[in-house]
């Protein structure tokens, strides 16, 4: 053997011994009934799975692992889950039972082990001439229990539940007129960020609109308020409608609200950059670029149509918009210039679905 074998064989195995390097991701849902696995770097398709299910509303969350997706589904009252490499549903969960009827208003999470599956339902009994609402209740599930699985265990809940995530400490939180931190193994529920029920006397009630559960490139749990505000207790004269937001430390457990901006555009959702917090981008119409801590806007441009989902990649360069259209945007996170675009093969609209950014070996 040469010295020069023996250099490129020592160096193979150098390679080989290396972690291999990791990518970015987008996952997605488009009608009919289609979910994408893309290359964000490439702009290009990679995975198509042709579900059997009905995908509305599509509102969905990744395992810890990135391998599963668990996806409300069924017209808001079943919860599947789909292999994201083999396409397999895994799992399945009809959020009805007996004369039971219930739904999910887009509230669906996974364990950050792994083990669980929660979602919030709103019951209904079926009379023959009329429905019976029933208190609406905190579903776990075991994510290994395949399909047709039933609670393992339920627990009273507040109404209007609309997105969920999931802490390091085992803590689950749910956003609806407040952000309520539950412990899913006993039920207990605090509020853990006051919306409704905050104590600002010059401001008005906030809308909290909470639908897609992203953020996880920064481990956090973001949502956006709109709020009047006004020049004093008397409430008479309104000073400013301003953009807030509410976010908890999905590692720490911290949590923080603040004003931002004044109300100038609609934006349906946002995310932070992971490698500079500060930074705050939020879309529909426009996209916009906000600095937290000198709260000014930073930069904003307008976009082809409207777009419900935002995400950006893990090292905080590219800004994804999504939903809505058959067609997800690229933009440069800091020039806000778009980059590229990625057409669904499928041609159906996203709708409200959800866009992740997912990190996988090559």
């Amino acid at each position: 053997m040469t010295i020069k074998t023996i250099a490129a064989a020592a160096t193979a195995l150098v390679l080989a011994a290396l972690p291999a390097a990791a990518k970015d991701y987008l996952v997605t849902l488009a009608k009919p009934n289609s979910l994408y696995v893309i290359d964000a770097a490439a702009r290009a398709v990679t995975k198509e799975c042709k579900l059997d299910f009905n995908i509305i509303p599509g509102i969905f969350s990744m395992s810890p692992d990135n391998r599963i997706a668990y996806i409300l589904g069924g017209r808001w009252g079943e919860i599947y889950g789909v292999d994201i490499d083999s396409c397999a549903t895994v799992f399945s969960a009809d959020l009805s039972h007996d004369d039971i009827r219930a739904k999910a208003i887009g509230s669906v999470a996974v364990s950050k082990t792994g083990e669980e599956v929660y979602a919030v339902r709103n019951p209904v009994k079926l009379k023959s001439d009329r429905y019976e609402v029933l208190e609406p209740e905190l579903v776990v599930y075991d994510a290994g229990a395949g399909h047709n699985a039933a609670p393992v265990r339920t627990f009273p809940a507040p109404r209007r539940m609309t997105i969920m995530a999931t802490a390091r400490n085992g803590m689950l939180y749910g956003a609806g007129h407040d952000v309520i931190e539950f412990n899913p193994a006993t039920g207990e529920s605090a509020i853990k960020i006051a919306n409704a029920s905050w104590d600002r006397p010059t401001y008005s009630p906030p809308d909290v609109l909470a639908f897609w559960p992203i953020g996880t490139q920064n481990d956090e749990f973001l949502l956006l308020y709109s709020a009047a505000k006004f020049t004093d207790e008397k409430m008479e004269e309104i000073a400013d409608f301003i953009w807030g937001y509410e976010s908890v430390n999905l590692t720490t457990g911290e949590a923080e609200i603040a004003d931002f901006a004044s109300f100038e555009v609609i934006m349906f959702s946002a995310v932070r950059n992971p490698k500079a917090p500060n930074e705050l981008y939020g879309v529909y119409t426009q996209l916009s670029k906000h600095d937290l801590d000198s709260k000014t806007l930073v930069k904003r441009v307008d976009l082809p149509h409207t777009y419900y989902c935002i995400n950006i990649s893990s090292d905080g360069k590219e800004i994804y918009v999504g939903g809505t259209n058959d067609d997800i945007g690229i933009y440069d996170s800091t020039s806000l210039e778009r980059i590229g675009e990625i057409r669904l093969p499928s041609g159906g609209d996203m709708a409200a679905a959800t866009m992740h950014v997912i990190t996988r070996a090559e």
